[in-house]
């Protein structure tokens, strides 16, 4: 039995790039389909409304309309796609400006193919994708905090939880918000711990403002 099929659109300026990627996708892996291809912003959101893709591969740097835009313009028309930025560390304004848009994913260019085949799963499935260096080089900029070295890939429920410890809630809290036992939130903040290298809810909270969870 085949996998199911995530259709997906890459949109980026550099034709050379946009096809090799369509290429390498379709080539090295069962589950993704590339559905269209797009140059500048504006045909990226025709792409999308035609396609009604799953993912969309969204370059932050392109003529007509840029990344920012264009993601902007999706949250508003409240398009259900999933958005993954592909970046390089020159785009950290154009990242910011965008973390809290709703965008799934902030993935570099010269990342290792099957990180992007990871991030482009997990987003996916639900789950949101960062690169380790652009988290760390954003907390970073703003100051002395935690610097995340290990996956940046939150599930949910870490979401969820990660929200409600940035809201200031204890764990007996979050578990009677969310209707769980609170040795599950425990977990998942141990979790989170680990997963961004910090040590203690200050350093928590302070990724979850950088992430604008």
């Amino acid at each position: 039995m085949s996998a199911p099929q995530i259709r997906i659109v890459v949109a980026d300026d550099q034709t050379l790039f946009a096809h090799m990627l369509k290429t390498m996708l379709e080539t090295r892996s069962e589950d993704f389909v590339v559905v269209g291809l797009a140059f500048n912003g504006r045909e990226a959101l025709e792409v999308i409304e035609r396609e009604r893709p799953d993912v969309v591969l969204l370059d932050v740097k392109m003529p007509v309309m840029d990344g920012v835009r264009t993601v902007k313009e999706l949250v508003k028309r409240g398009d259900p796609t999933r958005i993954v930025m592909l970046t390089t560390f020159d785009d950290e304004n154009a990242v910011h400006e965008v973390l809290g848009a709703g965008v799934s994913g902030y993935i570099l260019k010269d990342c290792a193919p099957e990180e992007l085949f990871a991030a482009i799963r997990s987003v996916h499935a639900g789950a949101t994708s960062f690169s380790a260096p652009i988290v760390k080089r954003l907390l970073d900029r703003s100051g002395p905090g935690p610097s995340p070295v290990g996956g940046t890939d939150l599930n949910r429920r870490e979401r969820e939880i990660l929200r409600l410890v940035a809201d200031g809630l204890e764990n007996h809290e979050i578990a009677e918000r969310l209707f769980i036992a609170e040795q599950t939130v425990k977990n998942n903040v141990s979790a989170l711990y680990a997963k961004f290298d910090v040590k203690d809810r200050a350093k928590l909270i302070k990724v979850a403002e950088q992430l604008n969870l």
